[in-house]
């Protein structure tokens, strides 16, 4: 990453109204191949390639405010890597336990290095309360690496393997940061930072559609998961 970057908050990048919509209208969709569920086996935790259902989604994966950032960030032409909605619903919405993005894009996708970002567009407001974001700033420079071939995604509290203890946390003697923002609001964060979140006991909903660019010049190199998991089109965007 070659523009001097921490993990940030953008303010009011997007209008975040349509696009929750979207997110609301795909849940009720009868093609649930992308779906993942909470331990409900009802409730939707997360949507992946959600532009594989919807045009006008799938152009603002390809051409929105914040893409020519991210490539000043990354000094490089960029492709979308991953996307999902993920919906984190009052009272219902669960955890995700700490882990770190790259460290299943390098072992299930071949990435080779942690040249890409996560954005993360609020289609509600995130609040203390709502289960936000945590992240651990420095976290960057800790590489964790995931042991057995099994693909994983819900990166919940019975998941282990790549994970991040809170043992691990605290060694490195980082402050964690917890992230709130506004609806249509953009937290873009580094490949390899180390967050969780916690579950949603609020009375508010805090959905976000999460887009992950990578460098044109880091394409991944595997094909251990699905095409809706590790998008293959390397058509760079913006």
């Amino acid at each position: 990453m070659q523009r001097e970057f921490s993990n940030q908050l953008f303010k009011q990048m997007f209008d975040s109204t349509h696009i929750k919509q979207i997110a609301t209208n795909l849940k009720h969709i009868e093609d649930t191949r992308t779906f993942i569920y909470e331990d409900d086996n009802t409730t939707v935790r997360s949507i992946f390639a959600p532009q594989w259902f919807d045009k006008t989604l799938d152009d603002f994966t390809k051409n929105n405010p914040m893409i020519p950032i991210v490539k000043e960030i990354l000094n490089s032409e960029v492709y979308l890597h991953q996307s999902h909605f993920n919906y984190k619903n009052a009272k219902t919405g669960g955890e995700y336990a700490w882990h770190s993005d790259y460290t299943f894009w390098k072992a299930h996708d071949g990435m080779i290095e942690p040249n890409a970002l996560s954005l993360l567009f609020l289609l509600d407001d995130m609040t203390e309360e709502n289960g936000p974001l945590t992240v651990l700033p420095g976290s960057e420079n800790y590489l964790v690496e995931k042991k057995n071939t099994d693909w994983t995604i819900k990166h919940d509290a019975n998941e282990t393997d790549g994970m991040i203890t809170e043992h691990m946390v605290s060694m490195t003697g980082l402050q964690r940061h917890t992230v709130v923002g506004k609806a249509g609001d953009v937290f873009v964060m580094h490949a390899n930072t180390w967050h969780t979140s916690d579950c949603n006991k609020s009375s508010k909903d805090r959905n976000v559609l999460f887009l992950c660019y990578n460098s044109i010049d880091n394409k991944t190199t595997k094909y251990d998961r699905p095409d809706h998991i590790v998008l293959r089109d390397f058509t760079p965007v913006g």
